[in-house]
């Protein structure tokens, strides 16, 4: 991939928030990088969910109304033949102390699922899970909702929605993303062999697949691949990226729409290096994502229109893997991210989108499968979430 000329100086930040016109800052190449962020992580316990033993696992978390949730499951001490691993859910009004969720999956691949990603819509939660299997060894994607419980203080119990064994596979499965929710409700992205799809949902009980649709499917001059989702305003944005076809040149997209439905396309800045959008927030109706932008990662706004922001970072050369943003998360002003460079996880931090600080973390699980470190925030602290394949763990930071 070719890089950016030298005496191009570090990417500007331009974001068009709710209250102002344009914001603009812009760090000079040869100016020195901000040293680490120092974060009081404090570890919590996460109880053992019932059911058969096993190693716990973790993946997402959230705020959603009042109370933490974390996403993830149990590899079983003693597996069987066709099942090594079960669902769980915990919640935790303070993010200090946790509750194991009850789980009541009814099919077959819903008692078999790690619970991937989480998102919140009016106070509920919707939440997406899988487990590769089957006679190809394709994941199994399944959805939750949960159940609330009648009367008393507990939540309620998370169980999965019966969907038809082509909802998320077949002959035109490709793969489904992380969920996202938003006012209206739920949105999955993902993709099928016609490019970028999507999955509606106004409450999490059945999720309606959009796919080929005009302005979001691949046509004759675009070949793109979805990766995340943002409610925004009354609708909702993807972003991902793609190329003409026979080019190798990856270009940042993104796509807009006002109800899942109906998609345009917008032009998303971009270079001669490889780039693509990965992650994305609303921050003051202001759109963040961030991506892979070459041999680093980088940040692209969205106001009235997209702007490329800066860069952080560096992939790894050695690394064995695809680099990748893996969570993206606010608090506050405060800007949280976790990326993969290609050989592990590390954690990132910005207030204003153009100055990014490493924060040392607990862990740095080095990339792989069954392996992660998530970021989630909320106006009471930042949750980091860390999986390196042997322990899932979970800590909590206090922000200001």
């Amino acid at each position: 991939m070719r890089a950016r000329p030298a005496a191009h100086r570090a990417a500007c930040l331009v974001a068009v928030l709710a209250t102002v016109a344009a914001l603009a800052g812009c760090r000079d190449a040869g100016e020195p990088a901000p040293g680490p962020l120092d974060v009081a992580w404090q570890e919590v316990a996460l109880p053992a969910p019932p059911g058969a033993p096993g190693r716990i696992a973790v993946r997402d978390a959230l705020r959603c109304g009042d109370r933490w949730w974390l996403a993830g499951g149990v590899f079983l001490a003693d597996p069987s033949p066709d099942r090594d691993s079960r669902p769980a859910l915990w919640s935790s009004v303070d993010g200090v102390t946790w509750s194991a969720v009850p789980v009541r999956p009814t099919t077959y691949w819903g008692r078999r699922a790690i619970l991937t990603s989480i998102a919140c819509s009016q106070d509920r939660i919707a939440v997406v899970g899988a487990r590769s299997g089957g006679a190809h060894g394709n994941p199994r994607v399944t959805t939750w909702r949960l159940q609330p419980a009648r009367g008393g203080s507990q939540p309620g119990e998370l169980v999965d929605v019966v969907a038809a064994s082509s909802q998320y596979g077949g002959d035109k499965a490709t793969n489904v993303g992380p969920v996202t929710g938003g006012a209206g409700g739920f949105l999955i992205v993902g993709n099928r062999t016609s490019g970028p799809a999507v999955w509606l949902s106004a409450d999490a009980r059945e999720f309606t697949r959009v796919e080929a649709a005009a302005g979001l499917a691949d046509d004759a001059r675009h070949r793109a691949l979805a990766q995340a989702a943002v409610a925004s305003g009354t609708g909702w944005t993807v972003v991902g990226g793609g190329s003409t076809p026979g080019d190798v040149d990856r270009q940042p997209q993104a796509w807009r729409s006002s109800d899942g439905r109906s998609w345009s396309r917008e032009k998303v800045p971009g270079s001669d290096a490889y780039e693509d959008l990965h992650r994305v927030v609303d921050r003051d109706g202001a759109l963040l994502a961030l991506g892979l932008r070459g041999d680093r990662f980088g940040a692209w706004w969205r106001g009235d229109r997209w702007h490329e922001g800066a860069s952080f970072g560096d992939v790894d050369p050695a690394g064995g893997a695809s680099p990748f943003v893996a969570s993206l998360t606010l608090t506050g002003r405060r800007i949280w991210t976790t990326v993969s460079d290609a050989r592990r996880y590390g954690l990132w931090h910005s207030t204003d989108g153009v100055t990014w600080q490493p924060v040392p973390t607990p862990v740095t699980p080095a990339t792989g499968g069954e392996r992660i470190l998530a970021v989630a925030g909320a106006a009471d602290g930042v949750l980091l979430v860390g999986d390196d394949g042997e322990r899932g763990r979970v800590w909590r930071a206090p922000v200001s």
